[in-house]
């Protein structure tokens, strides 16, 4: 098993499987600091040539809280942090098999780390929640939520801030499969990832491309690329890029 160990976001290889973990204790907040690592993570998974497949898990007891609302730390200084679409990108243009593991709450921005994965795993009391209306923001800062909940409650999970359960999610066919724990979680996504892992690499990236050529053709990638222009009308982003 190889690795390349940061602070906050750990890549290692597993055979031909590439395991990324986010290990910021103790749920897994972001800022700038966690994003350059983060990316960094998805940049050597992508590039890795021994890597035939990608999982992404969480230590702790939630897959990640959302914003670090209380002592964010500015990526360093000379870093390149990608804005919420090119993360996006990044993952999705990943071209492997990618299977996220989430247990616990996954919150707010937490949520775009998992949206461009092809496969999702969770524990079954995992969740899914925005509360940024709450801030005055309205779930925009990367609006992919009413592509994978649909329209109608994308917007009761925003307007309300509610908790939207994996189980739900597992019943509508955007969460692929359940588990009673952590610890099954993560065995037995790194189980399947070894054996997608197998497969032909070049037969992955054609059965990939095909699959999210498809999403683009029904709009995702048109939803995707008009984030900025999206974010160019919220004020609150406005000053914040200042």
């Amino acid at each position: 098993m190889g690795d390349n160990t940061t602070e906050m976001v750990h890549y290692e290889r597993d055979g031909k499987v590439g395991i990324i973990t986010l290990d910021r204790d103790p749920i897994n907040t972001y800022d700038g600091a966690f994003h350059v690592e983060f990316q960094g993570a998805w940049q050597q998974a992508r590039h890795d040539p021994d890597t035939t497949a990608v999982v992404m898990k969480a230590t702790g007891r939630h897959f990640c809280a959302g914003a670090n609302m209380r002592n964010a730390q500015k990526a360093p200084e000379g870093s390149v942090v990608l804005n919420a679409w090119d993360e996006i990108k990044l993952i999705k243009g990943t071209m492997k098999p990618t299977i996220a593991a989430v247990q616990g709450g996954c919150l707010g921005g937490g949520q775009r780390m998992v949206w461009p994965c092809d496969i999702i795993f969770c524990t079954e009391d995992a969740f899914f929640r925005d509360p940024t209306a709450t801030m005055g923001i309205g779930g925009i800062q990367s609006h992919l939520h009413t592509w994978f909940y649909g329209p109608r409650l994308a917007k009761e999970m925003i307007y309300s801030g509610m908790r939207l359960p994996a189980q739900r999610l597992y019943a509508m066919g955007q969460v692929n499969r359940l588990y009673p724990d952590i610890e099954t979680l993560h065995a037995e996504t790194l189980k399947f990832a070894h054996e997608v892992s197998e497969q032909d690499p070049l037969a992955l990236r054609q059965a990939k491309r095909a699959s999210d050529i498809t999403m683009d053709i029904m709009g995702q990638h048109y939803v995707t690329s008009r984030m900025e222009e999206l974010l160019d009308e919220a004020p609150v982003f406005k000053l914040a890029s200042r």
